[in-house]
């Protein structure tokens, strides 16, 4: 196991920066591979570092077992930089986490996400009633509020319910987070399975040059490493 390296800026990736996968799910969750099986592919396809980033809650009573089996299978893949992370969702527009303190401090990356809409009133929006700019606002305003306060390492799939359901975020959107994320020195995550239009968030990128996290959201074996062969296709860490 290595201590999680600093991101780099956008303007910074090297080849070695590139060939990571830093949001993978297993069988603990929602992914369909152990632990052992997507390190064996990530050495097949050569990556240099991956995190595995299970999706957590405050209540979640497995992880420090979870961590223990990610560490120990490590030892038998020493050419990989594995590391154990948490996927966790935003509660409120302050950037309140679902994740407990002994997640947290087991965690060597922590990844905020938006995957639901609180409603303040301890519930959730049902995405269907929401307008597509009611909806993108909010995500917005959940994003923003982890980047700024929320104790994260990776803004993990920004703006990705909006995209799911309506298209292309808006761009203003994108652009306000990669600022605020680079002010907080946060990583914004470039994630494979989400983007609608990567062209014009890695155009985003190069303008502003945030901090960036390299993440496919692997959830099935044959994800590994996609995000990287993404950007890799397009002379992205070449240097």
């Amino acid at each position: 196991m290595s201590k999680l390296p600093p991101f780099r800026r956008f303007h910074d990736l090297c080849a070695s920066s590139v060939n990571v996968d830093f949001q993978v799910h297993t069988v603990k969750t929602d992914g369909k591979g152990t632990i052992r099986e997507i390190l064996s592919i990530a050495r097949e396809r050569k990556l240099g570092a991956i995190a595995f980033t299970e999706h957590v809650r405050k209540s979640t009573d497995w992880f420090a077992g979870f961590a223990e089996d990610v560490r120990r299978t490590a030892e038998d893949f020493r050419e990989i930089s594995v590391y154990v992370g948490c996927e966790t969702k935003a509660l409120d527009k302050a950037g309140t986490l679902d994740v407990s303190a002994e997640i947290f401090q087991i965690s060597d990356i922590v990844l905020g996400s938006v995957h639901r809409f609180p409603d303040d009133r301890g519930g959730y929006l049902e995405f269907n009633s929401m307008s597509p700019a009611e909806m993108a606002e909010l995500e917005f305003e959940l994003a923003l509020g982890m980047a700024e306060k929320g104790e994260i390492d990776v803004l993990s799939h920004p703006g990705g319910m909006y995209e799911r359901r309506h298209g292309a975020f808006p761009e203003k959107y994108f652009r306000d987070l990669m600022r605020a994320t680079l002010k907080a020195e946060v990583a914004i995550e470039i994630n494979s399975s989400y983007l609608v239009d990567p062209e014009n968030f890695l155009r985003l990128c190069a303008e502003i040059d945030p901090f960036v996290s390299i993440g496919s959201d692997v959830h099935s074996l044959d994800e590994i490493g996609r995000c990287r062969d993404m950007l890799r296709k397009r002379g992205i860490g070449e240097k």
